[in-house]
C-alpha cells in the first residue's frame, strides 16, 4: 500500500481541513510520520506570520530530501498567495483556498498541477468530518473568510471574503462528532460573524447545546465585538459552554488600534471585559497581542503594559510584528528595529508569568473539570474548561471528562481526582 506523510501549519481552521483530507486518504493510503520517506506529502502552509513561511519553506525542502521522487502537495493560505513563486518551484500539486474537498481526487490523478484559483470561490465548502479518533476533542468549522482588513493582516486576501455554513449541515456533523468526542471546539477565520441569514452564532450555541453527548462547547476565538449580551447570558446559564474566551486584543494603545484598523478603543474593550467578568464567575479571558508594529513608540508601549495590568489576563500569545507585502502596515514608515521587538515581547512575557500564576493560584484547592487527552509516566494530562492544562496524579481514561481538584500551582498545575 502507497504511504502518505502530513504536515499542518497554522490555525485550528487548518487543522479542521486537514483532518477531513486524512480521513479520505486513509480510504487509499497509509500514513507514516512526515520523517519518513513516503510516496506522497501533504504540507498544509500558513502565512500569517514569517516565521509560518519559513516552517513551510522547511518542510518542503524535507519532503523532497527524504523522497527526491515523492509527489509533493502544498496546500492552504500561503500557497494562495505565494503559489507562483519560487517557494513552491519544486512542489508538483498546488491548491490555495479553494477544492479543499478535490485534494484526494487531485492527488490521485497525480498530475503536476497549480490549482489556485485567483477569484477564491465566496461559497462555504462543507467537508462534514465524521470524527477526531486521535484526539480528545474535535473541531467544527463553521465560518470562514474575514472583511475586516486589519492594517497588518494578509487573511482576507489569503481566504476571502466571510462565508458561513448551513446551520442544518453543521448541527449534523456536529451531533456525528458528539458520538465519538465530549467536547468540540468551533472554529473560522472569522468566529464571532458566523450567520446563515437571520440564524447567528448564538442561535447555533444554543443548539449545541442541546446535544446529549456533548458535554463541552469552545469557542476557539472571537472578537470583542461580536460577544452580544445573548451570547455572555447563555454562558453564564449553560454549563456546556466553556468558561474561556480568547478575545484578541492586538494592542493596549489606542493610537496603535487606529492604526492598525482595528474596530474598538482600549476603554470600550475593558468595559466590554469587566462586563462578561460580572456575569461569568471565573471565566478565563485570554488574547493575542502584537508588539512592535509601526509607529509603536515606548510610550504607546508603555499604556499596552499599563493597560495588560489593568485587565490580568488568564495567558496572552505574544507575536513580533511580522511584515507582509500587499498590507497596508507593509507601506507604513516607523518600523520598529528587530531588537526592540524582542526587548518588548519579553516585557510582556515576564509582566504576564505574574497574572497567569495568580488566575492559576485561583483555583488551588477548588474542583474544575479537565478533559483528558493523554497519559504519561503514570500521569493523566488535559485541560480544563478553563483552559488550564493540568497534571493529575493517576492514569485515567483519555476522551473523558473528570472533576479534579487542584493541589499545587507552584510550578505546573497539579491536581487529583476528586471522590
Amino acid at each position: 500500500m502507497k504511504t502518505y506523510a502530513m504536515m499542518v501549519l497554522g490555525c485550528k481552521v487548518n487543522d479542521y481541513e486537514a483532518t477531513y483530507v486524512r480521513e479520505n486518504m486513509n480510504k487509499y493510503y497509509k500514513e507514516v510520520s512526515f520523517k519518513d520517506k513516503a510516496d506522497i506529502y501533504l504540507i498544509f502552509t500558513c502565512c500569517v506570520t514569517n516565521m509560518a513561511e519559513a516552517k513551510t519553506r522547511k518542510f518542503l525542502h524535507s519532503a523532497r530530501r527524504n523522497n527526491p521522487e515523492g509527489y509533493i502537495v502544498a496546500i492552504g493560505c500561503l500557497s494562495q498567495i505565494k503559489g507562483d513563486s519560487e517557494v513552491f518551484k519544486d512542489v508538483d500539486l498546488i491548491i490555495g483556498s479553494d477544492d479543499k474537498d478535490r485534494i484526494v481526487e487531485l492527488v490521485l490523478a497525480h498530475d503536476r498541477l497549480n490549482n489556485v484559483h485567483e477569484n477564491i470561490d465566496h461559497s462555504f465548502e462543507h467537508l462534514f468530518i465524521e470524527s477526531y479518533e486521535t484526539k480528545s476533542r474535535s473541531f467544527l468549522k463553521v465560518q470562514d473568510g474575514c472583511n475586516q482588513f486589519c492594517s497588518y493582516c494578509i487573511i482576507p486576501f489569503a481566504r476571502g471574503r466571510e462565508r458561513s455554513g448551513d446551520h442544518k449541515i453543521l448541527m449534523q456533523e456536529a451531533e456525528v462528532l458528539a458520538k465519538k468526542n465530549k467536547e468540540i471546539v468551533l472554529t473560522g477565520i472569522h468566529t464571532g460573524r458566523y450567520n446563515d441569514g437571520e440564524y447567528d452564532l448564538y442561535m447555533l450555541l444554543k443548539d449545541l447545546c442541546e446535544i446529549k453527548e456533548l458535554e463541552t462547547i469552545r469557542l476557539s476565538s472571537i472578537e470583542i465585538t461580536e460577544i452580544n449580551d445573548r451570547i455572555i447570558d447563555l454562558m453564564a446559564e449553560s454549563d456546556k459552554l466553556a468558561p474561556h474566551l480568547h478575545i484578541p486584543v492586538q494592542s493596549l494603545d489606542d493610537s496603535v488600534l487606529k492604526t492598525m484598523n482595528r474596530p474598538y478603543t482600549v476603554d470600550e474593550y475593558k468595559s466590554r471585559i469587566a462586563y462578561i467578568r460580572s456575569r461569568i464567575k471565573d471565566i478565563s479571558i485570554s488574547t493575542d497581542l502584537i508588539v512592535g508594529f509601526p509607529g509603536e513608540s515606548d510610550e504607546c508601549f508603555e499604556n499596552t503594559l499599563n493597560n495588560i495590568r489593568e485587565i490580568e489576563f488568564s495567558f496572552i500569545h505574544i507575536f513580533p510584528y511580522s511584515r507582509k507585502s500587499n498590507t497596508a502596515a507593509d507601506k507604513m514608515d516607523n518600523h520598529i528595529d528587530p531588537r526592540i521587538k524582542k526587548e518588548r515581547l519579553k516585557a510582556v512575557e515576564s509582566l504576564q508569568e505574574e497574572y497567569t500564576k495568580k488566575y492559576h493560584d485561583s483555583f488551588l484547592n477548588n474542583t474544575v473539570k479537565v478533559l483528558v487527552e493523554k497519559t504519561e509516566d503514570g500521569y493523566s494530562y488535559g485541560y480544563s474548561k478553563e483552559y488550564i492544562y493540568t497534571k493529575i496524579d493517576s492514569v485515567l481514561n483519555i476522551g473523558d471528562i473528570y472533576d479534579v481538584i487542584i493541589d499545587d500551582t507552584s510550578d505546573e498545575v497539579t491536581g487529583h481526582v476528586a471522590e
